[in-house]
């Protein structure tokens, strides 16, 4: 149930951590951060009180909104598959699918006529005949790059994407890899966001989500969970929520994140709304 502001300004004066989602969340659709959103974080960082990200981009699409933010503490990229800071000195976590699976995954997308591409810290690697999952990604500010062959590139992968249009051929592959590799693995399956008739499979390390990722930053930096504040739009940010922290909804965010959030802002991320509610934040602070 969400509280009323009265209520939630009380905890304000424990925030240390403000985490945020990335798309629909602290950028416009555009992929621009409000002017407001870079005035606060700024007043707030001269108050101890930092910011980091947890976001399924990979980590050098998240860079160049670290450096213009100023973010210097790890975030979290790839839903939780690496925790690096910026300048890659400090990893947290990072959480590499084995060489074999990712074997089994490019059987599988061949056998049943999906679309593969495997995610990197810095890139997305995709080969010419499945140059259309690109096409059907939302994820701005990615590098994309097109090789000959996978055979090289079988090493060091963080997260697996699969994409397709035959609903049944997606939940088989989706059960193949589910068994027997279910200790090993996390895959998920989801309709796509943006495009009718479009399914995806996302695949990475078992255990590994938002969730895990703030619990090892929120360690790393030794913060309590009533020192978090969370701010999310979207279904896989119910991890983050779920930490136990001071959840935020956008006002564009899915019904379900809004049911979790303990508030509700009243402006999108069309509207700067994290920058609007964080003035009320820096307002109500003492």
């Amino acid at each position: 149930m969400s509280l009323s502001f009265n209520d939630l300004k009380k905890r304000f004066g424990k925030i240390k951590l403000i985490v945020s989602d990335i798309d629909g969340t602290i950028v416009s659709n555009k992929n621009e951060v409000g002017d407001l959103t870079k005035q606060l974080v700024k007043k707030l960082k001269n108050k101890n009180i930092l910011l980091s990200f947890a976001s399924q981009r990979v980590h050098s699409s998240i860079v160049p909104i670290a450096e213009e933010l100023d973010v210097s503490i790890p975030f979290i990229s790839l839903n939780g598959s690496l925790i690096q800071d910026r300048e890659n000195k400090i990893i947290l976590n990072r959480s590499v699918i084995d060489r074999k699976y990712v074997e089994k995954a490019l059987r599988l997308a061949e056998k049943y006529y999906l679309k593969i591409a495997l995610c990197y810290n810095d890139r997305i690697v995709y080969t010419e005949d499945n140059s259309v999952v690109k096409d059907f990604m939302t994820r701005f500010g990615t590098t994309y790059s097109l090789v000959d062959s996978y055979e090289d590139y079988l090493d060091n992968v963080l997260e697996i994407i699969m994409t397709g249009n035959d609903r049944n051929n997606m939940r088989e592959v989706q059960r193949k890899m589910r068994l027997p590799f279910g200790m090993y693995l996390k895959v998920k399956y989801f309709r796509s966001q943006s495009f009718q008739g479009v399914y995806n499979i996302e695949i990475t390390r078992k255990g590994i989500s938002k969730n895990t990722g703030l619990k090892i930053l929120s360690k790393h930096l030794k913060l309590k969970k009533e020192e978090v504040m969370v701010f999310g739009d979207w279904y896989n940010d119910k991890d983050l929520f779920e930490f136990g922290g001071t959840n935020i909804a956008l006002d564009n965010a899915v019904d379900e994140l809004k049911d979790m959030a303990d508030y509700i802002t009243d402006k999108s991320n069309e509207d700067d709304g994290i920058g609007h509610f964080l003035q009320k934040f820096y307002d109500n602070l003492n």
